[in-house]
């Protein structure tokens, strides 16, 4: 596989990322919804764009699949330097409820929230279908592997699907428990210390 992202261009943000009234909850309650709308399209596509799957709550990208890109460098998309605005916490907070309300987002612990997100720019179902069939076109259907193995190719082997490769291991995890054992596709084995040691597609 080739990882592009050494030649990935900057993320082209739409123009209303550049319009100053956005970073302001609206009081009006319609324009107030199309706004949401405009957050969440403009988080997902930013998000697909990078192949990022993990963020805090204000929006700083935790993880990308990309190896190549430098996390720390990415925009914080709650805060544009370019036009001097940022959105309110108050704001950040309804606008990560929104994503979670339309299934765009999860909490990485719904006990603990303040750990961040996983964002959905493809559904669990999504996620785990692609886990799953490449599983089973590959003929590891009841093979123990482990984290490792499902997000990394050994040097030189290019099996794993290109939507698969350095996904981040705890929303992998997600994947499995949230999707996969539900649906009786999955069974997730625990080491000595009681910790994930390996999975089973099944």
């Amino acid at each position: 596989m080739t990882d592009n992202s050494a030649t990935l261009p900057p993320f082209e943000f739409p123009k209303i990322y550049s319009f100053p009234p956005l970073y302001t909850e609206q009081p009006n309650t319609t324009i107030q919804s199309q706004q949401l709308d405009s957050w969440t399209s403009i988080i997902l596509q930013f998000c697909q764009y990078y192949k990022i799957t993990t963020l805090t709550l204000d929006l700083t990208p935790k993880h990308s699949q990309y190896e190549q890109i430098t996390i720390s460098e990415l925009p914080n998309l709650f805060n544009n330097k370019s036009i001097n605005r940022s959105v309110s916490p108050e704001f950040q907070k309804k606008i990560i409820n929104h994503l979670i309300h339309l299934k765009k987002a999860i909490f990485i612990n719904p006990k603990k929230p303040q750990f961040g997100i996983f964002i959905l720019w493809k559904s669990l179902v999504e996620w785990g279908n692609e886990l799953y069939n490449y599983i089973d076109e590959s003929g590891q259907k009841g093979t123990v592997m482990t984290i490792y193995e499902l997000t990394k190719n050994d040097e030189g082997v290019t099996s794993i699907p290109d939507g698969l490769i350095n996904l981040d291991e705890a929303f992998l995890i997600r994947i499995v428990k949230d999707y996969l054992i539900k649906q009786g596709k999955a069974q997730l084995l625990l080491d000595e210390n009681n910790e994930i040691g390996g999975v089973k597609i099944v």
